[in-house]
């Protein structure tokens, strides 16, 4: 018995370890944004913060409703130099963007879902959940795709924006 007292404290000093090691893991993870761009750059917190901030508000799996705080995709690629003078049309058209996550989980979305001037979605890249900072097991960067009906393409712990062009084999 004295041997089963004696763990559960250490147990539970090992697991606020563990918890913390990844809090400030996730607090120091960056978005690789690359491919077929002309400014390949790391989204960090303070590349972030630096951006302008808007909130959208999506669903959940259980269908209640969230305001998600983040940056616009449209901004994030209109960095990257993803539309060649930022007039998407011609060859530009049959860009995607695969969004990767540290599971190496991936989706895919046509470029012209990002652009107002196609789509009146606005697709972000979040940092808060209802105002506060994503949970770990969801951040601190997840795709929030507000007008999709399943959040299927909501990836979370995003850790890669990769721009590519398809081509015909």
């Amino acid at each position: 018995m004295m041997k089963r007292n004696f763990l559960f404290p250490f147990a539970g000093i090992l697991l606020f370890i563990v918890s913390f090691h990844l809090e400030v893991k996730a607090q120091q993870a960056e978005v690789t944004v690359s491919g077929d761009i002309t400014n390949p750059y790391q989204i960090n917190t303070g590349t972030f913060a630096a951006m302008k901030q808007i909130t959208v508000t999506a669903k959940a799996k259980d269908g209640s409703a969230h305001q998600y705080s983040g940056v616009s995709l449209f901004d994030i690629l209109t960095k990257a130099g993803s539309v060649p003078n930022n007039q998407l049309r011609g060859k530009a058209l049959s860009k995607y963007v695969l969004i990767t996550a540290a599971d190496h989980y991936q989706v895919v979305i046509a470029l012209p879902e990002f652009d107002p001037a196609f789509s009146d979605q606005i697709i972000i890249l979040a940092n808060q959940e209802d105002g506060h900072s994503l949970p770990v097991a969801s951040g601190p960067y997840r795709l929030i795709v507000p007008q999709d009906k399943k959040p299927a393409r909501s990836v979370m712990q995003v850790t890669g924006i990769n721009v590519q062009t398809a081509k015909i084999q």
